[in-house]
């Protein structure tokens, strides 16, 4: 017997997860194998998350997309013919010069998120794009919020870095459920706790055993923020120097505070006065501290409200800045994604920044003719899902959609593209969690006649010439210019090939790009912009339904991708109180119906102690086509918040009627 040929590559967990895994890969006679963690990752530690363990069965899965396809039946049939890249192509550009002679390139719209992180298949892409003078989507769907929330409070939004976890001796998980959405980090706090560490976790639903758990009503984030300072600041338990140091508006900050003493904000948050003093004694007592925040406490009417109060915790115990999103580095993006051919695409100013939270009102407007469509999964992950799928039936909407799977979105299509896994590719990543930059080495040839983003956008630009070599230089040149470009670099690509990570260097803790250049309070940029200089609490308006519906992701999907690899292994269910399911006489496993005022969504129950009452928990990113037809999102409205336009999923109600 022969001794097979094997080679080992670095790759790099490509998914919307704070993780972003340093992985192994093992081929043999050009198939990959095995997928192991690298242990030599400060972070990620050689050990993978369930999903990537299983990766192969996505990568190698038969309902792989292989080749180009065309729509050949109605919409939203699965009817479609093979067709060669020639034709995709050829039929892609006469389209888009057809829009652009008659309406202008503004009316042709990219539609895509993070599907895949990587600097190349994400950033590099949207080089096409500027070039050809297309309008864009605003990415309001996750984060926004948050992000712009604390712009106006810190001018960025970088913030620790968790390789401080261990040193920290107060870490708090707030909204955020670690071991799904941030395993790796969650094994780091529990190494800490393990040393003596003090953990809270602040969430409505109990998502471990570890720590203390303190189950707050939905969206009172802010008020419980505004009962801990008052706490603090009352029994003088802050650091008054501190404050008077790195912040501005302090002032008018306590005169909000006054409003907020702990009996008050007890009743309203749901949770007894000794737990809110307890955690803002902790907070003085234990530093440093490592605030985490999760993305789902701003995923409300007012939930960038609440993201800013949260950071100004920091300050009063001595501290600078809480975790939110990692990604405000000094990257040199602009050049990647090719910003400099913007300017000189849009000659007739026709170009618009359109709210990707509202595409279902955007399409039905009927002024946008074409989507192209990659990196995300609009039909499954958007808010007021009837109307997005509407807007997809259009008949007189050119869709193109470039994935991996026939999903929802897909079927809508005019045209199918295959997409690479991240095995069949090379690509760069950074983190909006750790502060290390990965290699994803291509692995494998990839399946069928599947192609990655950039190699995509580099040969259609060649078919409505564009300059392909000018827009899209090779690869590794492009690599390497943004790495000498950024100043958060001091490493090579051959660093990054030869030891498969290298750290960025951190933006520091007490520089704030703000007007005053101090942690505001008063938010001096935030009143130029017309929202309240001072951060407070605002009554969601009333609702008749008694449920409040949140939608999270199930820990075997990332967003909407693996559903169709796992869907025996999971069921769509909504959780409910224990409590509140027998006064229903709502029995495990029985069909029950969610409704508001935008559709209904049948499902089984699933009776919990784990959940808050007065809330219920539907599991997101469940392709509809795979369970009944609809997903949670058909019932959740497109109304957006005033910070960064950002999607309210967790502002829905509902009720909820036994099936008979």
């Amino acid at each position: 017997m022969g001794i097979s040929a094997q080679s080992t590559y670095y790759n790099t967990c490509p998914r919307d997860c704070y993780d972003t895994c340093s992985i192994l890969t093992t081929v043999e006679n050009g198939r990959a194998v095995k997928l192991r963690g690298n242990p030599k990752h400060p972070i990620t530690q050689g050990f993978l998350c369930w999903k990537i363990q299983n990766a192969l069965k996505f990568v190698y899965s038969p309902q792989r997309l292989q080749y180009p396809l065309r729509r050949v039946g109605k919409k939203g049939n699965d009817d479609f013919q093979r067709i060669s890249w020639d034709e995709a192509y050829q039929e892609i550009a006469n389209q888009f010069m057809r829009i652009r002679e008659t309406h202008g390139t503004g009316a042709i719209l990219p539609v895509d998120y993070f599907g895949h992180m990587g600097l190349l298949n994400k950033q590099f892409s949207q080089r096409f794009f500027n070039a050809l003078g297309t309008s864009n989507c605003a990415p309001t769907v996750c984060s926004n919020a948050g992000r712009s929330a604390l712009q106006h409070v810190y001018g960025g939004f970088w913030g620790i870095d968790p390789d401080e976890i261990s040193a920290s001796k107060l870490i708090i998980h707030w909204g955020l459920n670690g071991p799904w959405s941030n395993l790796h980090g969650y094994n780091l706090v529990k190494k800490a706790v393990k040393n003596g560490s003090k953990y809270y976790v602040i969430d409505p639903m109990r998502t471990s055993g570890l720590g203390k758990h303190l189950p707050i009503k939905p969206n009172t984030d802010g008020i419980l923020a505004l009962g801990i300072a008052h706490h603090l600041i009352s029994t003088g338990l802050y650091e008054q120097e501190h404050v008077k140091k790195h912040t501005y508006g302090f002032e008018q900050f306590v005169k909000i505070i006054n409003e907020f003493p702990v009996d008050k904000v007890s009743r309203m948050v749901e949770l007894p006065e000794e737990d809110i003093r307890e955690l803002a004694e902790d907070m003085y007592r234990l530093r440093p501290n490592f605030i985490h925040l999760g993305f789902g406490i701003q995923k409300h009417l007012y939930g960038g409200e609440a993201v800013r109060t949260i950071a100004l915790l920091p300050p009063l115990v001595g501290g600078f800045r809480v975790h939110y999103s990692n990604t405000d580095r000094e990257l040199d993006l602009s050049f990647l994604q090719g910003k400099h051919f913007a300017n000189e695409a849009d000659t007739a100013g026709n170009k618009k920044t359109y709210n990707m939270a509202q595409l279902g009102k955007v399409l039905e407007k009927g002024e946008v003719k074409s989507l192209f469509v990659f990196n995300t999964n609009p039909l499954v992950n958007f808010p007021n899902q009837k109307l997005v799928k509407k807007g997809f039936q259009r008949e007189d909407l050119f869709v193109v959609v470039h994935d991996l799977f026939m999903n929802d979105t897909c079927s809508y299509a005019d045209i199918v593209l295959p997409a690479t896994s991240f095995l069949e590719s090379f690509d760069v990543h950074v983190c909006y969690y750790h502060n290390y930059m990965s290699i994803n080495q291509k692995a494998i040839d990839p399946l069928g006649e599947a192609k990655p983003n950039y190699q995509v956008f580099k040969e259609l630009a060649g078919s409505l010439d564009l300059l392909p070599d000018k827009i899209f230089p090779p690869e590794r040149e492009v690599i390497e210019e943004f790495l000498s470009r950024s100043k958060a670099v001091e490493f090579t690509l051959e660093d990054l090939e030869t030891k498969g990570f290298c750290k960025m260097n951190i933006r520091p803790q007490d520089v704030y790009a703000t007007p005053s250049s101090k942690i505001e309070c008063y938010s001096q940029s935030a009143e130029k912009a017309g929202l309240p200089p001072l951060p407070g609490y605002y009554e969601e308006k009333i609702n008749h339904y008694p449920f409040q519906l949140l939608s999270v992701n199930l820990m075997h999907i990332t967003r909407s991708q693996f559903h169709n690899i796992w869907q025996k292994e999971i069921e769509p269910v909504v959780l409910i109180n224990e409590d509140e399911a027998n006064q229903r006489k709502i029995k495990k496993g029985e069909w029950v119906r969610l409704r508001n005022d935008l559709d209904t969504l049948d499902m089984k129950a699933c009776p919990t102690r784990d959940i808050k009452k007065g809330v219920v928990l539907v599991y997101g990113g469940l392709w509809p086509k795979l369970c009944g037809g609809k997903g949670v999102n058909t019932l959740i409205s497109d109304e957006i918040q005033d910070f960064g336009g950002n999607a309210i999923y967790n502002s829905t109600y509902v009720e909820i009627d036994k099936l008979p």
